[in-house]
């Protein structure tokens, strides 16, 4: 190659290079007030990719990203290296600043946000003896979060998760009564426009969940990998935890406000259309509905074929073997074991499905073929909804709660709520224990009649009964300053029988059972031992039902920091 070839190379890359920064200008131009800018630009905005798209510039962190040359991810393991030694060593003012440090090299990475509000509200908080000290390191952790907010505007996981930690957090923990004051009063954390009544931490949580949800649907953003009953149940249960706790600090007029909210959004929770993973659309309060269909279908088909349904079972039941025939025909009480063991297999081979009643009915007139085959289609889709629905209520126990915020309201629940409450300052304030037991069995007559007002509370599903019999063991503690016992005439004795799981009333249980004739004197009744061995006692409690997805899972005290989050790509 000579000299001229190298020097006309070298002319066609400069003239190729000028060429191409024309078409590139034409990409890559930014927007302007005016002009939408080039494609790239139109592309950041229309997926949502800018910074300002994503959230607040912070001129530092932008500057902190660029001086580590491209050692961000070096730079960002060394500080959450820093971050685990300075909590060991419970340096909380360099933990604090390390974090701060960390937020500017990874302002969008959501899961650093999460970790580290929970890290400072759930395990830095712990470590302080005063109340007030971990009060404000709970705060730390909520404002952290909406730091974190601000950086990752609209983004549901944040969003859900202050609801989570404004309402459990401060209304759940040991030292919720003291936190629930702190947090009403904190004139820093809340903006001068929240009236102080409004300066609940339910409420102020339940504003989070609404944010979460606007975000989420009206945004187009999506909830992700959470539950969609849960995301939507979430303002609603907040509203009825708020109602529980005004009852609970004594203002009852205000709680049957409350829960009147609270049924009025349940409500509004069960219309709500809601995609089963399926993809089938359900509503809650429909069930009704949706067995009403059943039936008319189910009757529509059988009118078309009076009778081939129990033909086609009885054929299927002579081709059983003798030994699946025997259980079949075995009273209930009478089977052996194998015989339980083989039930359900017996029984579902004998099961007759619509497809095969309408099958038949094909067969044997053909004229009616398309329509049994329409209406046994329709009977599946229909019988499927409604298996559906009944699942997503029962996890999410929407029936119970619905009771609930019904039951809350009436007359009887508030003089019984505003009993209690006065027997027990009677109790622990006044040092009376006579007023106290005379207010707690006026209060329990009350309870009597919203159980029978309302019988479903008697069930498994619930809480109800649990938190009444703390009322029971509180009247039995006023008795024994008395020298008295739980009286024969005791109107919820029914609520000992049945959910008294840990046997704390056993002796007056066994007394009762004996003054009934239930039991001979002197016998004791056994405890129910659950199907898979444990004791009652060792069954977990909680102050509410579970719910799936609801709570996040408290990270360990030191863990290896996560890999950075990509931008998102558009779709």
């Amino acid at each position: 190659m000579n000299e001229r070839t190298s020097y006309y190379r070298k002319i066609a890359y400069g003239v190729a290079i000028a060429a191409l920064l024309f078409p590139l200008s034409l990409l890559s131009s930014p927007a302007t007030v005016t002009d939408r800018g080039g494609q790239l630009a139109q592309m950041r905005e229309q997926y949502d990719l800018g910074q300002g798209d994503i959230g607040e510039i912070d001129p530092a962190s932008e500057t902190i990203k660029l001086a580590t040359l491209g050692l961000r991810g070096v730079a960002v393991n060394l500080l959450w290296e820093k971050a685990n030694y300075y909590k060991k060593t419970e340096d909380w003012t360099n933990l604090t600043a390390t974090l701060e440090q960390l937020a500017k090299l990874q302002p969008n990475f959501v899961t650093f946000w999460m970790f580290q509000s929970w890290n400072l509200s759930y395990n830095v908080s712990v470590e302080f003896d005063d109340y007030r000290d971990r009060y404000y390191y709970v705060r730390e952790g909520i404002e952290f979060l909406q730091k974190g907010e601000r950086y990752n505007r609209d983004n549901f996981k944040i969003l859900k998760e202050l609801g989570w930690f404004i309402g459990q957090k401060i209304g759940r923990a040991d030292e919720y009564v003291q936190y629930r004051r702190l947090f009403k009063n904190d004139e820093q954390f809340h903006p001068a426009d929240r009236t102080l009544e409004e300066r609940d931490n339910w409420l102020v949580g339940k504003e989070w969940y609404l944010k979460s949800l606007d975000a989420a649907i009206t945004k187009g953003k999506g909830i992700g990998r959470t539950s969609p009953k849960i995301a939507h149940a979430a303002p609603a249960k907040s509203q009825m935890s708020y109602a529980e706790a005004i009852e609970e600090e004594g203002f009852f007029e205000k709680a049957q406000q409350a829960w009147a909210l609270a049924e009025t959004e349940w409500l509004e929770f069960g219309e709500l259309v809601i995609d089963h993973s399926t993809g089938v659309k359900l509503q809650l309060n429909h069930q009704p509905q949706l067995e009403k269909e059943v039936e008319r279908l189910k009757a529509a088909l059988e009118e078309l074929g009076p009778g081939i349904r129990e033909k086609i079972a009885a054929e299927k039941r002579d081709k059983l073997p003798e030994e699946l025939r025997a259980t079949l025909d075995a009273p209930a009480d009478q089977r052996t074991p194998r015989q339980n063991e083989l039930l359900y297999e017996a029984e579902a081979a004998v099961a007759v499905s619509h497809a095969e009643v309408a099958q038949r009915l094909a067969q044997e007139n053909p004229e009616r073929s398309r329509q049994s085959r329409q209406l046994a289609s329709e009977l599946d889709d229909t019988e499927r909804k409604l298996s559906y629905t009944i699942n997503y209520k029962r996890d999410s126990n929407f029936d119970y709660w619905l009771t609930r915020t019904q039951f809350e309201q009436t007359a009887d629940a508030l003089d019984a709520r505003e009993l209690m409450f006065r027997a027990k300052q009677a109790y622990q304030d006044e040092a009376d224990p006579q007023k106290a037991k005379e207010l707690y069995e006026r209060g329990f007559q009350h309870w009597r009649k919203v159980f029978d007002a309302f019988p479903t509370l008697l069930s498994d599903d619930g809480n109800t009964p649990d938190d009444v019999l703390y009322f029971v063991k509180d009247y039995r503690e006023a008795l024994d300053q008395l020298d008295e016992t739980i009286p024969a005439d005791f109107p919820l004795w029914v609520l000992i029988e049945q959910f008294d799981t840990e046997r704390s009333f056993a002796e007056e249980l066994q007394e009762h059972q004996e003054r009934q004739g239930k039991i001979p004197e002197g016998d004791t009744p056994e405890a129910e031992t659950p199907a898979d061995g444990t004791t009652p006692a060792d069954e977990p409690t909680s102050a509410e039902p579970p719910q799936e997805d609801e709570a996040p899972v408290e990270p360990p005290a030191e863990v290896t920091p996560p890999a950075e989050e990509t931008q998102p790509q558009p779709e």
